[in-house]
């Protein structure tokens, strides 16, 4: 019989496998499409409900409204993004929460999840050693798995040119401040100042863009769909990204070594993976 799983995402995100080359996605979203797609690729059948209005089909994963969940249904697998509460409302043998943060036991009460995962005992799927080895056994008492980050294929088999040597052209290609302020700091002080033909370009509308920062070679770049931004790696020579101590995975630094293009960062958080 060919097994049954649901993916159950709560975000207020509404999305499907057709997003994943569009600007809405972060890590998470994407590296949840993908892993689904796997799924179906192994001859599961596969449910995915996030906050999308139409039902579809899209590389042999439904995609509907998490609304629309129907509890008669027996899945063999029931995944929930980060939200304990959701198991409420699926029928399923075994129940696993894909963790998207740390989440400390002060913060595991205060979103009430601790009813639920007492009652639907479900074990905990982490996305790298940092994270696994951070969450407690009171966030985890029925068992935690660690996973590797779900990459593109896109990513696993773009052919590279290991001859091509781009210009001194850096990108920060995160998607929140995450110690932003303390890169630019480096960056001024102690490299743009012995390599005035560096450029480093950040992600926009997450610092306040200045001329002192223009002066620097610090420029904004643009948000791009996914495949355009493939093409645009291609052009850096690095990605930097100093770490962040509530990151669980950073997608976009995976991504980035699949180009062969080297991540400097100073280890802080799942990068330290």
């Amino acid at each position: 019989m060919i097994k049954k799983i649901v993916i159950i995402d709560n975000s207020y995100l509404s999305y499907s496998g057709k997003d994943i080359n569009g600007e809405i996605l972060r890590g998470t979203e994407t590296s949840l499409i993908i892993l689904a797609e796997h799924f179906a690729l192994k001859g599961y059948y596969v449910d995915f409900c996030t906050n999308i209005d139409q039902k579809i089909n899209y590389n042999n994963v439904n995609y509907f409204n998490k609304n629309k969940i129907n509890k008669n249904i027996l899945y063999d697998l029931a995944i929930a993004v980060s939200d304990c509460n959701q198991f409420d409302f699926v029928s399923a043998k075994k129940k696993a929460i894909f963790s998207v943060s740390n989440q400390p036991f002060e913060k595991f009460l205060r979103k009430k999840q601790l009813f639920s995962f007492l009652k639907h005992k479900p074990y905990v799927v982490t996305l790298c050693n940092y994270q696994y080895n951070k969450r407690s056994f009171l966030t985890s008492m029925f068992g935690k798995k660690m996973i590797p980050i779900a990459v593109d294929p896109k990513f696993l088999n773009l052919e590279i040119d290991l001859d091509y040597l781009p210009k001194k052209k850096v990108i920060y290609n995160i998607r929140s401040n995450r110690n932003l302020d303390w890169l630019i700091d480096i960056w001024c002080k102690k490299i743009f100042p012995y390599s005035k033909d560096s450029e480093l370009y950040i992600t926009p509308n997450i610092i306040e863009y200045n001329e002192s920062l223009k002066n620097n070679n610090i420029f904004l770049r643009n948000i791009k769909s996914r495949s355009e931004m493939i093409n645009e790696m291609k052009e850096y020579r690095a990605l930097t990204y100093i770490g962040h101590k509530s990151d669980i995975f950073t997608l976009t630094c995976e991504e980035a070594v699949k180009m062969c293009i080297p991540v400097v960062t100073f280890g802080i958080g799942s990068v330290s993976d």
